[in-house]
């Protein structure tokens, strides 16, 4: 089998550093440098750009609201909330005392808060009137991390597209609403970040995609990145039968990036892939 991308972009660094790929809703979302954000239609054609502020975007962190498809960013200085339906950017400044901290993983984001976990607790987002409070985590019930953070204390965690994935030495246990689905360790490469669809595990690493079928852990794929291109962030989902990948690739040495998404089956993907 040999892979050709079903949709494809290119830049060069000059022109757009895209270094976001995001699929909320019916959209996919790229940065524009740091200005803002380009949205695109189900073909990658441009629907709209959303401005946030001359050179200010620079976001250490991202959060997205699957649900009404929103996104919040942790800037230098500020949170910045973006509706992607209406455009509606709304710039949150930060006290000084939050300004320098960690932002990690998502508690969750729902309609009129979100809560996010921090290296100083709990940061909490009102999305009425834009209060910003600090929690103790105790104190925080939201689901799913009071239930599991205790269980599987210590281990390595990623939140994404509502699943917790959880991964220790011996087991990555994903948790979906009620559903908790737990497989052996079976991630051989060196990766940055695991993501989840239905039935498949994506780990992420910059020369190398793992893809795991949950049904049957013992049956991976490999996809692997020809030199100098190297992977900076990849997304999965599930549509009509197919697999889709897509792929946020940097080549430094010509200096430009490819966005890519492939679509295929578990079966017919060869063991190892070359791209």
């Amino acid at each position: 089998m040999i892979m050709k991308p079903i949709k494809s972009l290119y830049s060069s660094y000059n022109q757009n550093d895209i270094y976001m790929l995001e699929r909320i809703g019916p959209y996919s979302i790229i940065n524009d440098n740091h200005q803002g954000l380009i949205v695109l239609d189900s073909s990658w054609n441009e629907v709209k750009r959303i401005k946030v502020n001359e050179n200010l975007f620079y976001p250490e962190a991202r959060y997205i609201d699957y649900v009404n498809n929103r996104m919040l960013f942790k800037l230098e200085a500020f949170l910045c909330l973006v509706d992607i339906e209406s455009s509606g950017v709304k710039l949150i400044e930060l006290p000084d005392d939050l300004q320098d901290i960690y932002f990690s993983n998502l508690h969750c984001f729902c309609k009129d808060h979100i809560m996010i976990d921090t290296s100083k607790n709990v940061v909490s987002l009102d999305l009425i009137d834009f209060k910003i409070t600090v929690l103790e985590l105790a104190s925080v019930d939201e689901y799913p991390f009071n239930e599991y953070q205790n269980r599987y204390n210590g281990i390595v965690m990623y939140f994404r597209k509502n699943k917790l994935i959880c991964h220790d030495s011996g087991n990555i246990i994903i948790i979906d609403g009620t559903s908790v689905i737990e497989i052996p360790d079976v991630v051989s490469i060196k990766y940055y970040q695991l993501i989840a669809s239905n039935t498949y595990l994506l780990a992420i690493g910059e020369n190398q995609l793992q893809l795991i079928n949950l049904e049957n852990a013992s049956e991976s794929k490999f996809i692997s990145f020809a030199s100098p291109c190297y992977c900076v962030g990849a997304d999965i989902f599930e549509e009509q039968d197919k697999i889709h990948i897509s792929l946020l690739l940097n080549n430094d040495w010509e200096e430009f990036v490819r966005v890519e998404e492939y679509a295929f089956t578990f079966d017919e993907l060869q063991t190892n892939v070359m791209l």
